[in-house]
């Protein structure tokens, strides 16, 4: 019996999480798109609220907003940043526990905001807690959005 590459494994971890990611969007009554290719080919796992307001130039900006998923952060993490151009800030949703405070830095200077189970925040360096956003947050975050949205813009 051989076993299988390592890979393979991480990938089906992250297809996991991305399915009870979006299964946590959806009974949140979250408008979102999964892997919406956006600039060069790239696809970010999630786009609020979808691919259609992310390629129509009039839909402000402010109001979309792009989530990636890692199971762990190492430096997989930068695959974010340039995934979707319309998008300033970008959020990346991680289990990945306990991330150095160099690499919390680097991500702040590139706008990159952490989305993490609340049970985890207490493993990040304390002085960086308070930018961390939980599960929930980041739900409310989006939920305000696309509240602002609906009543400016028809969205299907």
């Amino acid at each position: 019996m051989t076993s299988k590459p390592i890979c393979h494994h991480k990938s089906r971890a992250g297809k996991s999480l991305e399915h009870h990611l979006a299964d946590i969007f959806t009974r949140n009554e979250l408008i979102f798109e999964e892997q919406v290719v956006t600039e060069e080919k790239k696809k970010p796992d999630f786009v609020f609220p979808n691919g259609q307001c992310y390629h129509n130039l009039t839909f402000p900006g402010e109001l979309l907003t792009v989530l990636g998923a890692k199971t762990t952060c190492k430096d997989r993490w930068r695959q974010v940043i340039n995934e979707a151009d319309r998008v300033d800030e970008k959020f990346l949703f991680t289990l990945q526990q306990g991330i150095s405070k160099n690499q919390l830095k680097e991500m702040a200077d590139e706008k990159v905001k952490l989305v993490v189970p609340q049970s985890h925040i207490d493993s990040y360096p304390e002085e960086y807690r308070e930018s961390l956003n939980t599960l929930s947050g980041f739900i409310e975050i989006v939920k305000e959005k696309q509240e602002h949205m609906s009543k400016h813009f028809i969205v299907s």
